[in-house]
């Protein structure tokens, strides 16, 4: 008897030795891979989404912390915050559509314009209209500021542009080159004289409030429609964008065409720069947001949105990103900065107390060289909770465990390493309302993944099998199951219709090959014209 319970106990001992940890199933990786400069705009996770009452046309950032926003739409101008992204204070004193509402330097004064063609400045404490300027006889689309605070530079559809006095309001200049609707305006970030503006008549064109004459100082050809123009802060590089097209023109060097960028597929109606000046956004009618690197102006990141952009703006400080479309609808995007918190973790990191946590854990990531002897340490294998249930061969306890993991690699290893040792029906078994329903919240939101269809769809055929018998004594099984067995036919429907598009595709293709068959030498290009089908 005594050796009967000894070699039993020896059993145990090596069983429990010998026990392998359940092996998590690996999938390969996905194709696409996350750039640093995807995983930074992918931090601008807080996107809140507001309804203004009509199409939006302007979005300004105030260069003063908070850093509120302007957005102009129907007749009024919409002051955010630019903490809550609330409203915090309205300007309706419009009596059209108005395009423009910008800030000065120094946030206190405000510069807006609607269809009537009057320019009006605000005072942003008291919402009171300071000036009125009138002199355009079309909409007016811009109006910013100059740099000395003191000037207002506007145009209009009239297809002039004006320079007003602050002060006196007096019109002291007026140009009118343009032979066609004037839609942007951009100042020189080094000069108080010098600006840009942009027309439907193809050109953008520098003007300088020193010359005397009434022609323009520099003028480039876009070859479409001008929507919006910017100027580098060194105010040597002009941007460009209107058609399909976005333009990199030097000012400096008498605006030569440096580049020509096409990567929307409607037209490009905005382009912005951050507040680091290292990257440039453009927004157009496709409903894409295109970052570029001002390096090599390459696309490194694309956002969609659900209508087509006709506004956009970002934070000084590159907190906010905020994008109107036609359709009144308005995306705020915030990106949260803890500056205190990242100047602690460095300290942390730069002083090593004894006694802490980084002191214990110094010299681990110290490679050795091959010359030092290595002692090999086994360290204690640690179970997860499915592993303690699994080794006890407890099926249904280590599958529940593995479903409150909430990880599907994992459930889906625990089916496999079920399935192998037969215990798959042991699991699924003599389950009621409570621990079915996760089961079935699994295969019902997994089943359609690529990766463990297979896999899952036949845990699903063994489940039925067990169930079917009883069913109708639980409505929110039922219901459940009933949504299993859709989705499953959903995903049938959806195979049926790639399957058939699959086989339109071979026909164009094999249509293609035939009306251009290849050519003898085989070290030539195969080429295909689309076209010709």
């Amino acid at each position: 008897s005594t050796q009967s319970h000894g070699g039993l106990i020896d059993c145990k001992m090596s069983a429990s030795s010998s026990y392998k940890k359940l092996e998590i199933k690996r999938f390969p990786r996905s194709t696409v891979r996350q750039t640093a400069e995807g995983r930074y705009w992918k931090r601008f996770k807080n996107v809140v989404l507001r309804k203004e009452i009509s199409a939006v046309t302007s979005v300004d950032f105030n260069p003063v912390a908070p850093h509120d926003f302007a957005v102009a739409s129907s007749t009024r101008i919409a002051i955010y915050n630019g903490k809550t992204s609330s409203v915090r204070k309205t300007i309706g004193r419009f009596k059209d559509i108005v395009y423009t509402g910008t800030w000065r330097r120094d946030g206190k004064l405000m510069v807006g314009g609607d269809a009537t063609g009057v320019v009006k400045v605000f005072d942003m404490s008291t919402r009171s209209v300071l000036r009125e300027f009138k002199g355009h006889q079309g909409a007016l689309r811009a109006a910013r500021f100059t740099l000395d605070n003191l000037h207002i530079v506007s145009c209009s559809d009239d297809k002039s542009v004006r320079f007003w006095d602050l002060g006196t309001g007096d019109s002291l200049r007026s140009w009118d080159a343009h032979t066609d609707y004037i839609r942007s305006l951009s100042l020189n970030p080094t000069s108080t004289d010098v600006f840009a503006t942009g027309s439907y008549d193809h050109t953008v064109r520098l003007w300088d409030t020193r010359t005397s004459n009434n022609e323009s100082v520099l003028t480039m050809d876009h070859g479409a429609p001008v929507e919006s123009t910017l100027i580098f802060p060194g105010g040597g590089i002009a941007v460009s964008v209107g058609g399909l097209q976005m333009k990199i023109w030097d000012i400096l060097g008498g605006g030569r065409l440096l580049q020509t960028v096409s990567n929307h597929q409607k037209t490009i109606t905005q382009v912005a720069m951050d507040g680091s000046h290292s990257r440039l956004l453009t927004g157009s009618l496709d409903g894409h947001v295109k970052c570029y690197n001002v390096k090599d102006y390459k696309v490194t990141h694309s956002i969609m949105y659900p209508g087509p952009v006709v506004a956009l703006g970002i934070a000084p400080d590159n907190t906010h990103m905020v994008v109107g479309m036609n359709d009144g609808s308005l995306s705020i995007r915030r990106r949260q900065i803890q500056v205190a918190e990242e100047a602690e973790q460095q300290v942390r990191k730069s002083a090593q107390r004894a006694g802490s946590y980084r002191y214990f854990l110094r010299g681990q990531s110290h490679q050795a060289s091959e010359s030092d002897h290595q002692v090999e340490s086994k360290r204690k294998v640690r179970l997860g909770e499915f592993d303690k249930f699994l080794k006890k061969f407890q099926y249904l306890n280590a599958l529940d465990a593995a479903l409150e993991t909430r990880q599907p690699v994992v459930v889906v290893s625990m089916f496999q390493e079920l399935i192998q040792r037969d215990g798959l029906k042991i699991a699924l078994s003599g389950r009621d309302e409570l621990t079915l329903e996760p089961l079935l919240s699994f295969l019902i939101k997994h089943i359609t993944n690529p990766r463990y269809a297979a896999l899952l769809i036949d845990v699903s055929n063994v489940l039925f099998d067990l169930y079917a018998p009883v069913m109708g004594q639980s409505m929110v099984v039922d219901e459940m199951f009933v949504r299993l067995q859709s989705r499953i036919a959903g995903e049938v429907r959806l195979q049926k219709q790639m399957y058939g598009l699959l086989g339109v595709l071979d026909m164009l293709m094999s249509a293609a090959s035939n009306a251009h068959p290849a050519t003898a030498n085989p070290g030539l290009d195969q080429t295909m014209d689309i076209t010709a089908i």
